[in-house]
């Protein structure tokens, strides 16, 4: 009888060690979690080659994908649009929206893309995509040559009221003009050379009062 309650002892002694263990590996993982909702990050998306096959049937000629992940907190939103720049310089503001507080993103989509138009002499047209719906506007010039990149790559994590630049088109009307690529999702170096540009930025910002 007592080697039989021995064997009992040890046997509720183990599972109150299992159980505490198991409570000591709950608490980092509720930790864990609690960062994601007060986190927005923008990363690049690399389209499969199929997928770019699909775009090239839409008459988009240059289009850049990223996805948006976390949650605003309340009175915050995101601002999406795009700036013109001309000779280096901040002129105006193209398409601008913006997604309520307390939106959810889980793998939005957040695109910006460019397309001459024909039998419109120079004539382009902007698109950006957001995860709540999609923008165009068609915009006038006399640009030559252009560059089209994207200034995000790897993952960024937004902060309040510091502007994200996902991509860029630069275009000039002389035979010479730097790509304008970059990683941060910072205003690339060359746009000094372009004689006109246009910047897709994301903005995490106090909810503005309509």
């Amino acid at each position: 009888m007592r080697h039989f309650k021995s064997r009992d002892l040890f046997i509720i002694f183990a599972l109150l060690l299992t159980g505490c263990a198991g409570v000591e590996k709950e608490k980092p993982l509720e930790k864990e979690k609690s960062p994601l909702n007060t986190q927005i990050t923008i990363e690049s998306y690399n389209m499969s080659e199929k997928e770019h096959l699909l775009i090239s049937k839409t008459g988009v000629g240059q289009i850049e994908f990223f996805k948006l992940n976390g949650t605003p907190k309340e009175d915050d939103e995101l601002q999406f649009s795009v700036e013109v720049f001309k000779n280096g310089k901040f002129k105006e503001v193209l398409l601008k929206t913006w997604d309520g507080p307390e939106t959810k993103y889980q793998d939005g989509f957040i695109s910006f893309g460019i397309s001459d138009i024909e039998n419109e002499g120079h004539s382009l047209k902007l698109i950006t995509g957001t995860p709540s719906g999609l923008a165009t506007t068609i915009y006038s010039n006399n640009m030559t040559s252009s560059s089209f990149s994207k200034l995000v790559g790897e993952k960024v994590t937004l902060e309040k009221n510091k502007p994200v630049y996902l991509a860029a088109w630069l275009g000039t009307t002389k035979n010479e003009l730097s790509s304008g690529g970059g990683e941060n999702g910072e205003i690339p170096s060359g746009i000094e050379e372009a004689e006109l540009a246009f910047l897709c930025k994301v903005l995490w910002a106090d909810k503005e009062k309509k």
